[in-house]
């Protein structure tokens, strides 16, 4: 009798532990039991209105941003971002303490209501904002989705100070829904655990966001403006550099004298690494006629300064062989001096003149001395242009820096 008692334990204490084994976690059945409480009170076509106002409150907020390209000719910015859209529905709230602490779970997309939102200056495709993940759900009935985009929007850019430019580009989230639909915009700054690489020629200054209000249906709209700054130093050293060296080039051709014939030849070959130059940074600079850079009006600049120079180099050169065919000639230059400034420059002194007779005679003799000594007419002009090209050249670099 005893030891069948003891069989009866032994088989009694296996089925126990076969059944325990058989029956899952308190987890599970508690997600389980969520999920079938939410499959009876989710309905992809019904949206979640808010009684009080009949209208959907749908945040989107934008993680960190990392510019890819900024097109000048075509203005369309590439950037890729993390998206986060969220909404509010009441009626899909649980109370934790009844299913075990679970406060989120994932619902596939085809069950559940999401809002309608498109980007209203997209460059390239079309459609809503979208994802291909679950939907978040969390206890309390709010529900969000992110998802992390490549996003290409028309930017209208302004080039006047170009490469020295800040641009703003906005990007319009707009709702589509028939229902009033408001979309409250956020900026989150953190990385997300995200490793972000800068862009080479634009760095992110800010980015700020603005509402828009559709009086036609009542639904409120989000604009991010992103603040762009360009990074100048690869223009500096590639056009700007360059650029100012061949304009100072163009005030130093007066620094040779005419004598040595080698003005026109020094000047041309200024004239034409100016033209291969502009050539060669064709494509470095933005091909649009909206608006004209002072870059560009820089470079015209310096070409007509190059045309005047050879204008004015001309006039040098035939000055100089005219004074040297008149030197070959044999010709004078004669000057008309009053009498009575003759009689006080040839006569000599004599005793009876006053203090005052003698000063003027020494001055004259004086000034008699500075005109033969004048410089040739040719090295004065070359002077002259040497100035004005030089503060051409001074004035077109602090304009451009300045703006």
């Amino acid at each position: 009798m005893g030891c069948l008692s003891l069989v009866l334990l032994i088989v009694g204490t296996s089925l126990q532990s076969l059944t325990a084994s058989d029956v899952p976690p308190a987890p599970i059945q508690s997600m389980k039991r969520l999920k079938s409480y939410l499959e009876t009170r989710l309905d992809p076509e019904i949206p979640p209105l808010d009684p009080q106002t009949n209208s959907i409150h749908v945040s989107v907020r934008l993680g960190p941003l990392q510019v890819h390209d900024l097109v000048d000719a075509t203005q369309v910015l590439t950037l890729g971002s993390l998206v986060i859209m969220g909404w509010r529905d009441e009626s899909l709230a649980w109370n934790t303490s009844d299913y075990s602490n679970i406060s989120q779970v994932e619902i596939p997309l085809n069950r559940v209501w999401q809002p309608n939102v498109h980007l209203s200056n997209k460059a390239f495709g079309d459609g809503p904002l979208s994802t291909m993940t679950p939907v978040h759900l969390k206890s309390d009935g709010y529900l969000y989705w992110k998802n992390t985009m490549t996003i290409s929007v028309i930017c209208k850019t302004f080039l006047s100070r170009y490469p020295f430019d800040s641009q703003v580009c906005p990007m319009n989230f707009m709702p589509l829904n028939e229902y009033n639909t408001l979309l409250h915009p956020s900026v989150d700054f953190s990385t997300h655990g995200m490793q972000l690489d800068a862009n080479g020629e634009w760095q992110t200054v800010n980015v700020t966001s603005s509402l828009i209000v559709i009086k036609e249906s009542s639904s409120q709209g989000a604009i991010f403006h992103v603040h762009l700054s360009r990074k100048y130093l690869f223009h500096v050293l590639n056009l700007v550099f360059p650029m100012c060296l061949l304009s100072f080039l163009n005030s130093l051709v007066f620094l040779v004298p005419a004598s040595s014939g080698e003005k026109m030849g020094f000047l041309m070959a200024v004239f034409v690494s100016n033209a291969l130059f502009l050539n060669l940074i064709h494509d470095s600079m933005p091909s649009t006629s909206d608006t004209i850079s002072y870059l560009s009006v820089y470079l015209v600049a310096i070409q007509i300064q190059g045309f005047l120079a050879i204008a004015a180099t001309i006039v040098v050169q035939n000055v100089y062989y005219r004074q040297m065919s008149r030197k070959e000639s044999g010709s004078k230059m004669t000057q008309v001096v009053p009498q009575d400034c003759l009689k006080n420059t040839i006569t000599r002194p004599t005793a009876s003149e006053t203090p005052a007779v003698q000063t003027d005679r020494k001055l004259w003799k004086k000034i008699n001395c500075f005109k033969n000594r004048t410089a040739p007419l040719d090295r004065y002009l070359d002077g002259v242009f040497f100035v004005c090209f030089s503060t051409f050249a001074i004035a077109g670099i602090l304009l451009l820096m300045l703006g």
